[in-house]
């Protein structure tokens, strides 16, 4: 039995996904002007060879559903999970880890960063966490099709695992230490909790050690796609410097 197709919602997203994996799209639907940016990605599926699929405002929303389809969705294969040893086996491994990331919007905005900022892959849970699907796909502006993905069990035993395995873990919480006094040059994984509930106990045993972004204003916390994208950047900088040094 064929696995069934998922909807991979919006400009961007659509975009992303015939650009980067267009072996998983089956069709494109679209309804209205074919011109500017929606012309051009129905340009390239045509030249992949992918089927068209002209159709009215409330398919799209059908398969759309509450996320803005602006005119174009692909059903496509899923995405997918990965293993994790594929994850801490790679060549200067980066992985994104969240925990009790539960709003898919959150975590297609992590995706996002993670995947804009060179990040290797992420590491999701099984309970207590957002899935992958056409939330966090249109969120992420297609990055969770892009980005590898594992999906663990027990969250600290993964750290753990990857810790055994040689990466450095960081977990994002208060009361840790600025991030460009940690080296984060070498393999990495950083696990971002939460808005609001912050690293589990569990979780913050397993880390190596634990980044708190200074903060000079009012506001106490940041989101938590606003400190994966502060801490993904901390580590392109030093990475980049690591490299010029070399």
């Amino acid at each position: 039995m064929a696995p069934p197709r998922v909807p991979v919602v919006g400009v961007r997203a659509v975009e992303a996904l015939l650009n980067h994996a267009p072996g998983r799209v089956e069709r494109v639907l679209h309804h209205g002007p074919s011109h500017g940016a929606r012309g051009r990605i129905l340009d390239e599926a045509r030249r992949r060879g992918i089927a068209l699929e002209a159709t009215d405002e409330a398919t799209l929303a059908g398969h759309a559903g509450d996320l803005r389809h602006q005119g174009l969705v692909a059903l496509a294969t899923p995405a997918g999970y990965v293993g994790l040893d594929e994850l801490v086996s790679a060549p200067d491994a980066l992985i994104v880890a969240a925990d009790q990331i539960t709003d898919p919007r959150n975590l297609g905005a992590v995706l996002r960063s993670a995947e804009a900022l060179g990040a290797s892959g992420a590491l999701l849970t099984t309970d207590r966490c957002a899935r992958l699907g056409p939330t966090v796909t249109r969120t992420s502006a297609g990055a969770s099709e892009l980005l590898p993905v594992a999906m663990e069990v027990n969250l600290a035993r993964a750290l753990r695992a990857a810790g055994d395995a040689g990466l450095l873990v960081v977990g994002a919480d208060l009361d840790g230490v600025a991030p460009d006094t940690l080296d984060l040059t070498g393999p990495l994984i950083l696990v971002i909790g939460a808005e609001g509930e912050g690293l589990r106990r569990l979780t913050r045993q397993a880390c190596d050690a634990v980044a708190t972004i200074p903060l000079t204003g009012v506001t106490e916390s940041l989101n938590a796609s606003a400190a994966a994208s502060i801490l993904l950047y901390e580590v392109a900088r030093q990475r980049r410097g690591a490299e010029r040094r070399r």
